[in-house]
């Protein structure tokens, strides 16, 4: 059907765009956690190497958590509140 039809097979259901939004929730605190601490560690006039490497290790445990984060909530079941 995806063949005749390509919209056909972008159909996202609302368990799909939860799962989504809740792992780039879970990304973005991180990337906020990393902002506040190398401001943190500028304004304690770190050197600029600290500082970098801090920016990148969010970076990346922003997107390995968050993509984490999705295939666990996948797993399991989105929560209800």
């Amino acid at each position: 059907m995806a063949i005749v039809n390509p919209r056909a097979s972008r159909v996202i259901d609302a368990r799909d765009k939860e799962i989504g939004r809740l792992g780039d929730y879970t990304g973005q605190a991180f990337i906020v956690i990393g902002a506040l601490a190398a401001m943190l560690m500028a304004v304690a006039e770190w050197d600029w190497f600290w500082i970098a490497d801090v920016i990148y290790l969010f970076f990346v445990l922003s997107a390995v958590l968050g993509d984490v984060a999705k295939i666990i909530l996948y797993r399991k079941s989105v929560p209800t509140w």
